[in-house]
């Protein structure tokens, strides 16, 4: 991220991106959009030149989308994806050529303490989105973004893969394991209904990145600590996590809606995990992004507050996406790391907006 402030507008126009012409003049939808994944999604269709359109829940005060003031997106709907009869009015009135799934409550913690919350945006909220699309035709495809945390984790040190058994201990893979079920269910209503929508999943690990302000997760927990002049709080400083910059899942997504778009033929679900190169725990990221921030305090482990138990040892296989859709990491876990904290420092230099810009070209159209 060299290029300097003042000339994003001749570098980052929307269509410039060449690698994803695909999009180009297509018409798509993202559930919750103003979440951290969707903003990021979302800006990248729009650079790819497509017509892209949300549906999600107000945005968080601060988060990425809130400090984007211009996304380049044709509209925003509030919508809760827990009201069926909403649900179905928005896409009894809108067409898309493909749909982005994201809306959902996305954290392990907040599961425990909002559960019935939980399982009714995941599981009924999906259920609602894909019945809709069917009764209505209202896209051509759909594609479900899951977890890693899918599948039924046994702490073992291998990469769960797509054929493994799906499960969850806690309510947020509970949910979105239950969330897979009802993705494989409306596969059969689609072919039961003579309907020709499509229905894959995506499965992703632990992302991070700019403009990430979730509560309880790891590296805005330890950019937060920056601002507030401590030591960072860690907890599970062992565990291991399937780590991944957030335009390396978004670039499997992508290229699930291209061939998705081109009409040809795909698994039902699909893995985006790291590379081996990235098996870092949770202590090791927090080294080295205290590492990369000039006057950081550093971090502790905390040890004397019980929490909801969290898995200690998760990682995918991507092996079926290498093959099927010639996907691959290009930012390993640390690389991860320095986008994100590169990714702060710009945006406080210049804004969110030019933050994400950059790296999103330098990704899709400078990284091999």
């Amino acid at each position: 991220m060299g290029c300097e402030s003042g000339t994003l507008e001749n570098l980052v126009t929307p269509g410039m991106l060449s690698k994803l012409n695909a999009f180009k003049g297509k018409r798509f939808l993202v559930t919750g959009h103003t979440g951290f994944k969707g903003t990021w999604i979302s800006r990248t269709l729009v650079l790819a030149g497509a017509e892209v359109h949300g549906l999600a829940l107000s945005p968080e005060l601060g988060s990425i989308f809130s400090r984007i003031k211009d996304l380049g997106i044709q509209s925003s709907t509030t919508l809760d994806i827990r009201n069926r009869q909403e649900v179905d009015n928005f896409f009894i009135h809108n067409k898309f050529d493909g749909v982005f799934h994201l809306a959902a409550q996305p954290l392990v913690l907040k599961s425990y303490e909002e559960p019935i919350e939980t399982f009714e945006t995941n599981v009924m909220g999906t259920a609602h989105i894909l019945d809709s699309i069917i009764n209505h035709e209202s896209a051509q495809w759909i594609l479900v973004i899951t977890t890693d945390k899918v599948y039924k984790n046994i702490e073992v040190d291998k990469g769960y893969c797509e054929e493994d058994a799906l499960g969850g201990k806690d309510p947020y893979s509970a949910s979105k394991s239950a969330t897979e079920m009802v993705a494989e269910a409306w596969r059969s209503i689609a072919e039961h209904r003579d309907s020709k929508v499509i229905i894959c999943a995506a499965r992703a690990g632990n992302v991070i990145g700019g403009g990430d302000i979730a509560k309880d997760r790891l590296i805005p927990d330890v950019i937060r600590s920056f601002y507030n002049d401590t030591p960072a709080v860690i907890r599970n400083p062992n565990s291991l996590r399937p780590w991944q910059h957030v335009l390396d899942p978004i670039s499997g997504y992508l290229r699930i809606g291209e061939m998705l778009l081109s009409q040809k033929s795909i698994a039902n679900a699909y893995n985006f995990g790291p590379s081996d190169d990235s098996r870092l725990n949770v202590e090791s990221m927090a080294k080295i992004a205290c590492s990369l921030w000039e006057g950081s305090q550093g971090y502790v482990v905390q040890t004397d507050i019980k929490q909801p138990p969290e898995s200690k040892l998760l990682w995918l296989s991507s092996v079926r996406a290498h093959l099927d859709l010639g996907w691959k990491n290009k930012l390993d876990a640390s690389s991860a790391i320095k986008w994100t904290i590169d990714w702060v420092k710009e945006s406080e230099k210049t804004d969110a907006k030019t933050a994400t810009d950059l790296q999103i070209r330098e990704y899709f159209e400078e990284i091999a």
